[in-house]
Formats: structure tokens, sequence, C-alpha cells
């Protein structure tokens, strides 16, 4: 499995948090989708309001 390297923003209502996490998988699609949840999941945000900015396979 491969890692990439995600970087954004959370939009959390009244203020704006950055973000970097690494996550491992399959192909990009793959990680990209456990950051969606893993961050949707941590931070009770939808996908709309998690903005990646930047993304670097490792």
């Amino acid at each position: 499995m491969t890692e990439f390297e995600f970087t954004g923003t959370l939009d959390q209502g009244r203020s704006t948090t950055p973000f970097t996490r690494t996550i491992e998988g399959e192909s990009l699609k793959h990680a990209t989708e456990k950051l969606y949840s893993q961050l949707g999941s941590e931070h009770s945000v939808t996908r709309g309001k998690i903005t990646i900015e930047e993304t670097e396979e490792l």
C-alpha cells in the first residue's frame, strides 16, 4: 500500500482549521475516501466542509 499526505482546511462554522494527515491506501481515490471518513467522524463535519489543498505521494 502507498502512503499519501493530505494538506487542507476544515470549515467548522466560526473557524477554519488547517490539517495535515498521512493516510495509507491502495490508490489516491481510496486514501481520499478514508481521509473524508476519518475527518468527518472526528470533527463532525460533512465532506463539503473539508477542503483538500495539496496531496503528495510518499
